[in-house]
């Protein structure tokens, strides 16, 4: 019992610092992303603290398996470094021991990451598609600063407007869109927008104003004066979004006959079969002579977390085309990672040692024994 709790306590302890350094790892290339979407237009400035918090909830699926492998790595190959593991095994203590104690550790993270997997990483991709979808419905509208050139759909379409005196009010504005061959040019000296209340589309209507169609390099040119010019503004109804995969809840998954969601739903429970599998290969792959270091071990645990993960979306990418049925899936992945830990952790029990020298003795000791007899 108090070697168990002992073991624990090592693990959680380290687990918090492995957490927290790859935790502000992810939280600063998630920020990096945020300000660079910002700045491309992409998502408004007020969403930003949210879409880094809604990120972040949907990245630790796959911090946690990873954190939780280096932990129970660092924290046993400590107890290798020191020595401990020799006293230990002394008293009767041996990897099997130190497998219980992993067990506990790892049944209370396991509803943690099927929460992550299965509920909270979906639902926190829901809310970042509906932002995105949401701020793309009102961006012509959000990004108008009166007295600069607001640029929209990656310089396709340029609106400027000197003064902004209401919301949706516009004076001495003018509006460039590039169509690929030609372009055009809308000028008046006022301008609304206004919103089409059954469809929920947006338009720019200038009023009393010119239009410029031609060729950019070319004196042919068409002009047209008009009173009332709507153009309209790329907005979306949000009624008719279409979640991606990532978004979709695991309820409909489980009840859906689509490959697509098919394999997003194995992807999420691969998610947890990987903590699993990685915790429990820990155990046998932390054992190293005392005069290796603590962190002998971590280039090899690295590369093993970075192949499985790897291989695990090969396989998601095979059954996606076809190329691999869906029963088969991903799952010969986690197979062939299972068989790993057993062949490491029978050879670190010793018991394939013990099988043979049983073996050696049942195969010669007959005839050792026709030896005395004869004497």
């Amino acid at each position: 019992m108090i070697i168990r709790d002992y073991v624990i306590k090592e693990v959680i302890r380290t687990f918090a610092g492995v957490f927290l350094v790859l935790f502000l790892i992810i939280l600063s290339t998630q920020l990096l992303r945020a300000l660079s979407a910002v700045a491309e237009g992409k998502i408004a400035l007020d969403f930003l603290f949210s879409l880094l918090f809604l990120k972040n909830v949907a990245s630790l699926t796959l911090i946690l398996p990873l954190t939780l492998f280096i932990s129970i790595l660092l924290a046993l190959s400590r107890l290798y470094k020191d020595s401990e593991m020799v006293a230990l095994s002394a008293c009767g203590i041996g990897p099997g021991t130190l497998l219980k104690s992993i067990s506990i550790i790892l049944f209370s993270f396991i509803f943690l990451e099927i929460t992550l997997a299965l509920v909270l990483a979906p639902w926190a991709s829901n809310k970042i598609q509906q932002a995105e979808e949401s701020f793309k419905a009102e961006a012509d509208i959000e990004l108008i600063t009166p007295g600069q050139f607001n640029v929209a759909d990656g310089g396709q379409r340029v609106l400027y407007a000197q003064d902004m005196p209401g919301p949706t009010r516009l004076n001495n504005v003018f509006l460039h869109v590039d169509n690929g061959d030609t372009s055009s040019v809308m000028a008046s000296d006022d301008a609304n927008i206004v919103t089409d209340k059954r469809q929920g589309a947006r338009y720019i209507v200038f009023q009393n104003g010119n239009r410029y169609d031609g060729t950019a390099g070319s004196l042919e040119y068409r002009f047209i004066k008009y009173k009332d010019y709507g153009v309209l503004l790329e907005g979306k109804i949000l009624g008719n979004m279409t979640l991606d995969r990532e978004s979709i809840p695991s309820t409909e998954l489980w009840n859906s006959q689509k490959l697509s969601h098919k394999v997003e739903l194995q992807w999420r429970i691969s998610q947890i079969i990987m903590m699993i599998i990685l915790a429990l290969l820990a155990v046998p792959l932390s054992k190293s002579a005392p005069r290796q270091g603590r962190y002998a071990k971590m280039a090899l645990a690295i590369l093993l977390y970075v192949a499985y993960s790897n291989l695990l979306v090969v396989a998601m990418n095979w059954v996606r085309k076809g190329l691999v049925e869906p029963l088969i899936g991903m799952w010969w992945v986690h197979i062939i990672f299972f068989t790993l830990f057993g062949v490491l952790f029978v050879r670190q029990m010793g018991w394939l040692s013990r099988l043979k020298r049983n073996t050696y003795n049942a195969l010669h000791c007959p005839n050792e024994f026709d030896e005395l007899v004869k004497r």
